[in-house]
């Protein structure tokens, strides 16, 4: 007979023992079991009872204890299951006991990452306070530097100025020498007197009956620009076999117009031509060199800017040149009429005149703007003024000539003067750089002439 069968309270304090490692499933089998085994053991009980009895008695036959043996095997093998299942429980609970350990060190070490994440996220964000508050002054403090930066660059940007125009008085520097300038003055000279030779060259010349209209008032024009003795000589010279008379006439009229453009402030755009003179002759009267001559460098650019557009001044003064020279030619008797000669004379000559403009207004802003440490100016001589050799040159360079009068101007020259001190101890030194040079009334001596067309 098993342990279990022969000390049955012992298995049952056994099992009673594995009360603290199992669950609820577990305890209920084990009340199961122990029922059941409490019921083997009253059966048991009963049969030792019996067998006693029996064997006491005697009276029990073979059959019956050899059913009672059978029985008790039978309950002893069932005990015997019963016990081996109470082990796999036990081994069961004892698992799922290590499990539950498992889980519980688990999730005490996932709280205790959860409480230090927790303490790190409260410090971050004491940290991410601290930041706000630290970028909030760096804000205001850049904004202060900002707003002390830009007083600073704006203050800069007002002194800058004013030394830039205390440097535009006080500067003597020159952008162009003396003899830059010279240079400029014989370029504009020479294209003057190839345009010159070439347009009395392209026209014909023939005083025409139907034309007497046109040319009495081309030569009115023409005595209010270049004089009435060579408008006289325009009328009277025949100029079908040799033009020179009409290419000086037209020289002298380009020269003129030239010279106006040298000397202009503001190419009558404001008509303050004469205000603006006196203003800077005033100037110059009263400061030095160098302030004067900033004075007008300025003026004269701000003056020209406000004025016109350079576009605008360009072709207007183009067109000007032109129809000067055209009423030259209508008044020497050439012998289209004015409408078909300006249209021709556009179509030769435009590009020329052009240039001629430019190189006029290049001197403008050389003369009047480049240089300050002097004033330089374009000279000519009056018709009618007395020929000085040191003054000007004779246009007929081979003529030998040492006096006459003063037919019109064919070239300009060059004068320089410069205001030296200040005050009452200021004075000026004048210098000639080039000499204008003049056509004489005695280069029309044995010209061939006509009589001027008649009035009726």
């Amino acid at each position: 007979m098993c342990f279990c069968l022969r000390r049955p309270r012992a298995f049952i304090l056994w099992l009673k023992s594995l009360r603290p490692f199992r669950d609820i499933k577990a305890e209920e089998r084990l009340l199961e079991l122990k029922n059941k085994c409490e019921d083997e053991e009253r059966k048991r009980i009963s049969l030792e009872d019996k067998l006693k009895k029996l064997e006491l008695e005697q009276q029990v036959s073979a059959q019956e204890k050899d059913a009672l043996k059978t029985e008790i095997a039978r309950l002893t093998t069932a005990l015997k299951k019963t016990s081996k299942e109470a082990d796999e429980i036990q081994i069961r609970l004892r698992q799922e006991q290590a499990e539950r350990a498992n889980v519980q060190q688990e999730r005490s070490k996932l709280q205790d990452a959860h409480q230090k994440l927790q303490q790190d996220l409260s410090s971050y964000q004491q940290q991410l306070q601290m930041r706000e508050t630290e970028k909030r002054a760096l804000r205001n403090e850049l904004q202060a530097l900002q707003t002390k930066f830009n007083d600073q660059t704006t203050l800069l940007s007002d002194r800058t100025r004013e030394l830039r125009g205390a440097q535009a008085f006080l500067s003597k520097a020159d952008a162009l020498s003396g003899a830059e300038v010279i240079r400029l003055v014989d370029e504009l000279n020479q294209e003057i007197m190839q345009t010159a030779a070439f347009i009395s060259d392209s026209f014909d010349f023939a005083r025409k009956p139907e034309h007497r209209d046109e040319i009495k008032e081309a030569s009115a024009r023409t005595s209010e620009l270049i004089g009435p003795a060579m408008t006289s000589l325009l009328g009277t010279v025949q100029h079908g076999e040799d033009p020179l008379l009409i290419q000086i006439a037209l020289q002298a009229a380009t020269v003129e117009f030239s010279r106006w453009i040298i000397m202009t402030w503001d190419f009558d755009g404001l008509q303050a031509e004469q205000p603006l003179a006196e203003i800077y002759n005033d100037v110059r009267e009263t400061e030095s060199q160098a302030v004067s001559g900033r004075w007008r460098a300025l003026t004269r650019s701000h003056a020209q800017k406000v004025a016109l557009q350079e576009s605008d001044v360009h072709s207007t003064m183009v067109a000007h040149i032109s129809d000067t020279l055209v009423v030259v030619m209508i008044a020497a008797g050439c012998t289209k009429n004015y409408e078909d000669a300006y249209r021709e004379f556009t179509m030769k000559f435009g590009e020329r005149v052009s240039n001629i403009v430019r190189m006029a207004a290049r001197l403008n802003r050389a003369m009047g703007e480049e240089v300050t440490s002097a004033d330089l100016w374009p000279t000519h001589s009056a018709a009618g003024e007395k020929f000085d050799t040191e003054s000007m040159k004779d246009f007929d360079e081979g003529s030998g000539a040492q006096s006459g009068v003063v037919l019109c101007t064919t070239a300009l020259g060059l004068q320089r003067s410069e205001k030296v001190g200040h005050g009452e101890g200021a004075e000026y030194k004048t210098m000639t750089l080039a000499k204008p040079k003049v056509a004489l009334e005695a280069i029309a001596e044995g010209m061939e002439r006509e009589e001027e067309l008649s009035g009726d």
